[in-house]
């Protein structure tokens, strides 16, 4: 395997070059992959293939080829982005360069036909309908303000003004995997379009739980679309409508000896599961003028969704949460910008002015009910360590089989930002631009808490008196509120060959917002339980559970060209990241939630760069190989040691959840077997090196690959394809966490294959 890897690496070193939307050849008789037409971003005043920044672009072919059902399957073939599998669709984190958010607020930023995404519970959604895929990497601060440190992923799906018809695909697989989609686009007169689509998807899932005999991951899940578009003259409108119900068993974690690197079955008797319903509507409007274009976006989003979670993934009955959140956002962004053309490079000054603000409102419930063996091995021992310390001079035995810490928070949060760019063309010589921009950005966000829990204990006073029966309620309420702002600067240099050949330098600030802890208030109410203090300091508590803005200033190189006209092309890029209160999750000091902490600084540097070349008629070669080297400068904290803490330093420890190396390589193959029918075949690789899973770089996975693979062929509006996933049924941990003294791993999908039929009429 290390000959193969570094044969392979040695390869795709010396083979520089892309896949982007710019260098995606058309073949004289057939199309290897769809033809992406390179559109003007919303937020830029020039085309994606001019950006001073890394960017790649994924259409609606190449999506259907790489097999891509949600977000987390088309990342894998951009350099230096991994998006780990937890095992439901509660949260897709998503790391890029080293940045990432395994909790709270996401580290990228997401729009769908420009309506953005601001919750990273809402990221994975089934795709469908998708015609094209725009990946931005770095910080995007200055244009897209908070959580777009890492970059920022736009999808659009097919407007009815541009295409029509009715498409059917009905897909099945083994594990009892089966998938239906339904689209139908028309257009009612010359300048309004109409579509509506349907999904739904259902998965047996791949692993089974022993302790019941059934299914862990299975998912059913079901949604639609409908998309209105109006364009007359300079004028254009688009109004969409996006709605998703899903329903899984989830969280399929294996208990894990890092001793001897074995797995156990997975084996849990409480519920494991999670529900979502999501939302979300807005009306995009746009005017061309005399020199410039103004836009507005109006959007809304809800999801609501439901946890059921056995946070011990044991066989026994620990503590259980049932977690509910409830959110609803509105925002509104005006942009106004000088007119875009397909030669804006030819304009001497371009502009761009914009305001974005949005309000959005979460409702958080999670009850933690702690039940027999909980209280026996982490409640009562509190007590029975009061008495044996002599800090309390009688002996308290909890008499409940069931403790609940409730607890509900309402954590409004709301933003504005002004933000400005400007770009200089032909600046002391004929093809070198500058771009400078800045914005403005604030944020509040509040927290109401009440947290409670009531607990029977009996009180044995020394000597013959009887044990006394008490009851003791506790309560944990009050409030906080933090402002933040923020000025994010960027400024860069690019020099072009032509319109699509380029070298850029460039610099930028970017930031994530902080926030509050929910999932600690489990922690503080034991300690509150095991003290005679009635009272709480909400000032105390305020300072625990709050977390600073983590901030970045980004450094980065790069360039995109075609080195053999017709045949070679590629983009590379090098960077250098400086973090400060980069937020790492931990779990709470008692081991009863997650928590947010502020590490520090860190600094993470590294290359990438992709390929795509033609290799004869109809093969294509792809590749996109990306490194990240990123390292905690300064982060102290402290852990338990035999029940005391102890400090503890992780400076020059590698940050986790941060592959050193991912690699893609892929083969396009396709060729007219009769005059109106045509084989296609595709294959891919993916790799991901080295991966810390902690910070004390105690735990970690070592390289792997897969391989996917898919064979069509279309006959007129008729297509059938065979296809798999990890066709070497490749064994690897997808994720991996500890919790009270044990290690848990999510598996990785096992070999999979399945049959799709498309019909478009």
């Amino acid at each position: 395997m290390k000959i193969g890897y570094k044969l392979i690496m040695t390869i795709t070193v010396c083979l520089i070059f892309t896949e982007n939307a710019q260098s995606q050849t058309k073949s004289d008789s057939v199309y290897i992959l769809d033809e992406v037409i390179v559109k003007n971003l919303r937020k830029e005043t020039t085309n994606l293939t001019e950006l001073p920044t890394a960017v790649s672009i994924i259409g609606a072919a190449n999506i259907k080829s790489k097999q891509a059902q949600s977000l987390k399957d088309i990342t894998m073939s951009i350099p230096n982005v991994y998006i780990p599998d937890y095992g439901t669709k509660l949260t897709s984190s998503t790391y890029i360069r080293g940045i990432g958010s395994r909790m709270n607020t996401p580290a990228i930023g997401l729009y769908v036909d420009n309506i953005p995404y601001l919750d990273k519970s809402t990221f994975d959604f089934d795709f469908y309908d998708i015609e094209r895929i725009e990946v931005l990497r770095g910080s995007q601060g200055t244009l897209y303000g908070r959580n777009a440190i890492g970059g920022i992923v736009n999808i659009y799906t097919f407007s009815p003004l541009e295409y029509s018809g009715t498409n059917i695909n009905i897909s099945a697989a083994n594990h009892e995997k089966y998938k239906t989609q339904l689209s139908h686009y028309t257009k009612i007169g010359e300048n309004f379009g109409v579509s509506a689509s349907a999904n739904y998807n259902k998965d047996g899932g791949f692993f089974t739980n022993k302790y019941n005999g059934e299914s862990a991951d299975k998912l059913t899940s079901f949604g639609g679309r409908l998309h209105l578009a109006y364009k007359k003259n300079n004028f254009k409108a688009d109004y969409s409508l996006n709605y998703e119900d899903s329903r899984q068993t989830g969280f399929a974690y294996s208990l894990y000896d890092k001793t001897t690197h074995t797995t156990n079955p997975i084996s849990y008797n409480d519920i494991n599961e999670y529900k979502r319903k999501m939302l979300s509507t807005g009306i995009s409007l746009e005017y061309e003028g005399r020199g410039f274009v103004v836009s507005s976006t109006t959007a809304f989003q809800y999801f609501g969704d439901k946890m059921n979670l056995d946070q011990d993934f044991t066989p026994k009955s620990i503590f259980t949460i049932v977690q509910t959140q409830h959110q609803r956002s509105v925002s509104e962004e005006i942009i106004i910008k000088s007119h875009n053309n397909k030669n804006a490079s030819s304009f001497n000054y371009q502009w761009l002015f914009g305001a974005f603000g949005f309000y959005q409102k979460m409702n958080t419930q999670g009850p933690v009910t702690f039940k027999n063996d909980g209280i026996q091995s982490i409640i009562q021992p509190v007590f029975d360590n009061l008495y044996t310390s002599g800090a309390m001079p009688f002996r308290m035995t909890v008499k409940d089989d069931e403790i609940i810490v409730g607890g509900d928070f309402e954590t409004p949060t709301k933003s504005g930002a002004i933000f400005h760019q400007s770009t200089f063309n032909n600046v002391l010589f004929k093809g070198l631009s500058l771009t400078a921009g800045i914005r403005l950005d604030y944020e509040q966000i509040k927290i109401d808490y009440f947290s409670s829990s009531k607990i029977t204990i009996g009180v044995k006073m020394p000597g013959a008196a009887p044990e006394i029966i008490q009851e003791k309620y506790d309560t944990i309420t009050g409030g906080n509120s933090k402002n933040y702002v923020q000025l994010l600067p960027k400024i860069s240099l690019k020099y072009s060959f032509s319109p699509t050949e380029n070298i850029y330098a460039l610099v930028s600030k970017g930031y994530k917002s902080g926030g509050y802890n929910n999932q600690m208030f489990s922690d503080l109410m034991q300690a509150k339980m095991a003290s005679r203090n009635p009272t709480t300091d909400i000032d105390a508590v305020n300072q625990v559970i709050s977390y600073k803005p983590e901030e970045s200033w980004n450094y980065e190189l790069g360039g995109r060209g075609e080195l053999i006209k017709g045949f070679l092309s590629g983009d590379f890029a090098a960077f250098f990241i400086r973090s400060t209160n980069q937020q790492i999750a931990q779990f709470a000091p008692q081991g009863l939630g997650r928590m947010m902490k502020n590490a520090g600084r860190s600094t993470s540097a590294g290359v990438e760069f992709s390929l795509r070349a033609k290799i004869c008629q109809n093969l294509y070669f792809n590749t996109a190989y990306g490194y990240t080297h990123a390292t905690f400068d300064t982060y102290n904290d402290t852990i338990k040691v035999n029940g005391v803490n102890q400090p503890v330093s992780y400076n020059d420890n590698f940050v986790p959840m941060t592959p050193r190396h991912t690699l893609m390589l892929a083969l396009d193959f396709a060729k007219n077997i009769t005059h109106t029918a045509q084989i296609r075949c595709n294959l891919q690789y993916y790799g991901y090196g080295k991966t810390y899973w902690t910070e004390a770089n105690n735990a970690w996975r070592g390289y792997y690959g897969t391989f996917n693979g898919k064979i069509t062929i279309a006959e007129r509006q008729y297509e059938l394809s065979i296809w798999s996933k990890n066709i070497l049924n490749r064994k690897y941990h997808s994720f991996y966490f500890e919790s009270m003294g044990n290690s848990f791993v999510q598996r990785a999908k096992q070999f999979q294959w399945g049959i799709d039929v498309n019909i478009r009429f």
